[in-house]
């Protein structure tokens, strides 16, 4: 379970990441 955690939060984490360069760009 934590390795499913810590790799959806990770994914999670890259999400907000290029969200957040789209909304800057």
């Amino acid at each position: 379970i934590a390795t499913r955690y810590d790799k959806t939060a990770e994914a999670y984490q890259a999400a907000v990441t290029l969200a957040s360069l789209l909304m800057w760009v």
